[in-house]
């Protein structure tokens, strides 16, 4: 299996406009509100993210659903050539893992898990096709 990828942060965020705001006035960037490298489509936020480009990593706001996600809540953004085998091992390392959802928008798989330190994972996979 090849190492997955870090591409994003995702950040869950009650306001998003006014966080977004906040966040503009210190990067100095403005977010753009599609990014191929951050779903669009998280089954467990309330709306579409806003991104910063910021080289390698994108930093993604979106706002928290109050249900699964809630402010505060920060995961790690892994793209994977083999979402499965990620999962597995993730699920090897004693993570729990979130149930699965149907395909994003654009095609492509989205695994969720938290490991025993409570650290969020979203590994993102190919479009399927």
């Amino acid at each position: 299996m090849a190492a997955p990828t870090l591409r994003f942060i995702s950040l869950f965020v009650p306001e998003l406009e006014a966080t977004a705001a906040r966040y503009t006035a210190f990067l100095g960037v403005s977010p753009v509100l599609d990014d191929p490298d951050v779903p669009r489509d998280h089954p467990y936020a309330a709306g579409p993210p806003l991104v910063f480009p910021l080289g390698q990593v994108k930093l993604a706001l979106y706002p928290c659903d109050d249900r699964i996600t809630h402010p505060g809540d920060v995961a790690l953004g892994l793209h994977a050539d083999d979402l499965p085998a990620v999962m597995g091992a993730a699920e090897g390392a004693g993570a729990k893992l979130f149930p699965r959802r149907p395909p994003i928008g654009d095609g492509r798989e989205l695994g969720v898990f938290v490991l025993p330190d409570k650290h969020y994972f979203e590994v993102l996979g190919p479009k399927s096709g």
